[in-house]
């Protein structure tokens, strides 16, 4: 098909140009509707109508051409590229300032103030020269500004924090809009892939059916933790009424939280009117897990999940393969998403397109916090300060889950917490401690001296536990347990399972799999296990070791003990510390230390909840809960710098895909057929394992890129027990251990 005179991408797969006319057109349509949730409609609008000016340049439709010759002939792109944001963001300075860095950097990021500043100067005189040529060829009819007097209201009075995340929320509208108007344009099927999912009501409906059916099964079955579920359900159920708000849920584990939290999230979404729900948990250990529970309540296509799955490609390049794999991230359009704490946040103050093309759908939403204490309390301050700014200005109730709550309520010198008293109780304070006395199923054993790994060994043997879980700090640490009980003749090497980040998620499903089938059949399993077992995950076990670390993360750790309460007798959970063992530097250590102090006070009871509320308030005073200043670049509108600092793990990470199986395989021979779709990340998601750079830079050879930022990792390169691996060496450095 002939090109038209100004277009804004390559042909599609018909052959057809897209028209840029059209295009700006049809992505202000889509983003003034999505800026209409925060009441900045007609900024929406311009903000769309005006983001791809630039390509309006002579110079810019000649690199179009040369791209798709560059497509058509089968070669690499040796193209000259012309940035072309820069001037629809000069236009947006002289007539709606707030649209200026939305639109220089919905292709680069947003951009850093003083930059920012610099470029659109009128001083800078070889971009004003582009710009007037571009000018020469924009229509008039897109450079006519109406009134935009309700938007200015939006952001009258606002604190720079608050500006600062309206910036990013404004942002989120253009690149969403943007990126679907592109995406239909390259497959006019594509559209029929998103959306579709059921409302919040519909899906209260299915999950108000299946829980009655739960009821009908237990009736007449008469246990304390049955009771205790019923309870927290009701409870639940009961308060999902009262106002949007921040909300606490204050649950012992084993009471039945993954599947009452959710209960409140759906009535209260569907009472007040919110478009969905968002959890987010921890570890991928309990994301896999947290998902299979809602599939199974509300059917496999109504959950979305979403962690990670690539690099995010050149945003600059116009090559077909290379915008296709950009539109195929998450914009969490669903009504039901369910991700990791690290993607929440790191959405949320990051400044890249891909990764903040969902902030929009935060807008009018449930974001359930499961394990709320794990947050890293080095961040603690801004992830505080950006969910007070979403309860506040973006209708958006949070939901804090644990058993083991941190203290996030109130101000003081340390802690910029939610307003004292702000905070609503889901289970009333009396009835969750009787709940937690109820429940205590387990007695702590404190060793007072360290252990070898070999003592380690001696003790399960002493004590007959053919069924353990041990769970170390670092991955390090459970391999060299690992080594050693494969070494001692006297144990079952069948028994012997691992898990931690090494291994994939499809591969740690499996293994959690075998571990419930061989508890359920009574025969013999030793797990030796990082921390991604102990907070959520679904297990039950006679005997738990864990090494001694955060207070919270032990009490956490007994939760796999006698979980269900049917031992005759209370389980053992055994505190340690290894004689050879590490421990993640920082914060955790930090909080390690605080525990072991409080580990040897005659009155410690880990049965009452209020036993951790004083923890954290005491640890809050031993850290800095913005180590990095994050608030100071926010307020400096430095969105670079704060995406580049607010990551949870401070070593950036690359995801691979594992060849686990042959239903992978398959998979990545379809995407080197066709380039990557909107539906091919959320399939590999289950095949994952993130490495950190050096890794990954010294592993050339032992993985390829199939797609722009998609990494296959070699097959042989897996161990069936221990994961991923170097050669012959474990991969035992985890990224999780620079959490500080």
């Amino acid at each position: 098909m002939q090109k038209l005179q100004y277009v804004a991408h390559t042909p599609n797969k018909l052959g057809e140009w897209h028209s840029l006319q059209e295009h700006l057109s049809d992505v202000a349509i889509k983003a003034q509707g999505y800026a209409a949730k925060i009441g900045c409609d007609e900024l929406g609008y311009y903000a769309g109508l005006w983001h791809d000016l630039g390509k309006y340049h002579p110079k810019f439709q000649q690199y179009l051409e040369c791209c798709h010759l560059a497509t058509e002939n089968g070669r690499s792109s040796s193209c000259k590229k012309f940035p072309h944001a820069i001037y629809g963001a000069c236009l947006a300075r002289e007539y709606l300032q707030p649209l200026a860095p939305i639109i220089w950097g919905h292709h680069a990021g947003l951009p850093d103030k003083d930059k920012l500043t610099n470029d659109l100067s009128k001083e800078n005189h070889a971009v004003q020269n582009e710009y007037r040529a571009v000018l020469q060829h924009v229509p008039e009819t897109l450079l006519q500004v109406r009134s935009i007097q309700k938007s200015k209201q939006a952001m009258q009075g606002l604190a720079k924090d608050s500006t600062e995340m309206l910036i990013r929320m404004l942002f989120s509208c253009l690149v969403d809009a943007d990126y679907l108007d592109t995406e239909e344009h390259f497959d006019p099927d594509a559209p029929k892939l998103r959306g579709g999912y059921k409302t919040v009501n519909l899906l209260w409906k299915i999950f108000q059916a299946d829980q009655q059916q739960l009821f009908d099964r237990v009736k007449g079955i008469d246990s304390k933790v049955n009771q205790i579920r019923s309870e927290v359900y009701l409870a639940c159920v009961e308060a999902a009424a009262q106002m949007p708000g921040v909300f606490r849920l204050a649950v012992p584990t084993g009471g039945g939280k993954t599947r009452s939290g959710l209960a409140f999230a759906l009535k209260h979404a569907m009472i007040h009117n919110l478009d969905r729900v968002i959890v987010a948990v921890p570890y991928t250990s309990i994301i896999e897990q947290t998902v299979n529970v809602y599939r199974n309540i509300l059917g496999e296509a109504d959950v979305l999940e979403h962690h990670s799955a690539a690099k995010e490609p050149d945003d600059e390049d116009a090559r077909q393969s290379y915008a296709k794999a950009r539109l195929a991230t998450q914009n969490w359009d669903a009504s039901l998403v369910v991700t990791t704490t690290v993607q929440l946040f790191e959405s949320l103050f990051a400044n890249r397109p891909s990764r903040c093309r969902k902030l929009h759908n935060l807008v009018g939403s449930v974001i359930v916090l499961d394990e709320v204490q794990t947050l890293p309390m080095f961040l603690l301050t801004p992830i505080l300060s950006g969910l007070k700014e979403l309860v506040d200005r973006y209708r958006v109730t949070v939901v804090l889950c644990t058993a083991t709550q941190p203290a996030l309520e109130g101000e003081s010198r340390y802690l910029e917490g939610f307003t004292a008293g702000s905070v609503r109780d889901i289970v009333s304070s009396a009835l969750a401690k009787q709940h937690f006395a109820g429940l205590a199923r387990v007695n702590y054993e404190i060793k007072e001296q360290t252990w070898s790994w070999e003592q380690l060994v001696a003790d399960i043997k002493e004590h007959n536990h053919d069924r353990a879980l041990i769970i170390l700090n670092t991955r390090k640490d459970a391999l060299a347990v690992l080594d050693t009980l494969q070494n001692d003749d006297e144990i079952d090497a069948d028994s012997l399972l691992h898990l931690s980040t090494l291994l994939c998620g499809e591969h740690r499903r499996q293994v959690l799999n075998q571990v419930r089938n061989r508890l359920d059949r009574h025969q013999p399993c030793l797990l030796v296990s990082t921390q991604v077992v102990e907070a959520g995950v679904d297990l039950d076990f006679p005997a738990v070791y864990r090494a001694i670390g955060p207070l919270d993360r032990i009490v956490q750790a007994a939760g796999r003990c006698n979980r269900e309460g049917k031992m005759p007798e209370k389980g053992r959970v055994v505190v340690f510390e290894p004689e050879q063992g590490s421990k993640p530097k920082g914060d955790y250590e930090t909080a390690a230390k605080r525990a072991e102090g409080i580990l040897k006070s005659p009155e410690l009871d880990l049965h009452n909840p209020d036993t951790f509320e004083t923890y954290f308030k005491v640890l809050y005073k031993d850290v800095k809960l913005d180590q990095l200043d994050i608030q100071k670049k926010r307020t400096n509108f430095n969105y670079p710098e704060v995406a580049k600092n607010f990551k949870f793990i401070k070593d950036d990470t690359t995801p691979v895909v594992i060849q686990f199986d042959d239903r992978v395989r398959k998979h990545l021979k379809q995407i080197q057929r066709r380039d990557l779709n909107s539906g091919d990340y959320r399939k590999l998601q289950p095949y994952l394992v993130n490495l950190r750079q050096n890794d990954f830079k010294g592993t050339e050879a032992l993985r390829e890129e199939i797609a722009p930022g998609l990494w296959v990792w070699e097959r042989l390169s897996y161990d069936e027990l221990k994961g991923i691996k170097i050669g012959d060496r474990s991969i035992d450095f985890d990224p999780a251990d620079l959490v500080q």
